[in-house]
């Protein structure tokens, strides 16, 4: 099984990882029309691989098998390069605690005294 990297391909932002035994295919579904015994032609649905104009089956662009360097808020995948999709959100403050205010005032009051 090989891990591979979904993405997105419009925007490039990963998605998942997924497990394959090789890299998938990009498929259509393509309308055939199948002779019976009694000679009826009726249209069947059938999922075959896209060709490239040499006849090769294409590789489903969706999925890279190149792992996104660590340290990428929101990985992009982008002519062949992970760059950093987003900027990760500054934190938001909180109030005090009760035991943060109280060891607040005790070193005012230490420093009182």
């Amino acid at each position: 099984m090989n891990l591979f990297r979904r993405i997105d391909t419009k925007t490039g932002i990963f998605l998942e990882d997924v497990l394959f035994e090789s890299h998938p295919f990009l498929m259509e579904t393509v309308l055939v029309d199948v002779t019976d015994e009694e000679g009826t032609i009726t249209q069947v649905e059938e999922i075959r691989p896209v060709l490239d104009a040499e006849g090769n089956p294409q590789l489903d662009p969706q999925y890279v098998e190149e792992a996104p360097p660590q340290g990428l808020y929101l990985p992009r995948y982008l002519n062949g390069v992970w760059v950093e999709g987003g900027v990760a959100p500054e934190p938001v403050p909180h109030d005090p605690t009760v035991d943060e205010r109280l060891d607040s005032l005790e070193d005012v009051m230490l420093f009182l005294i």
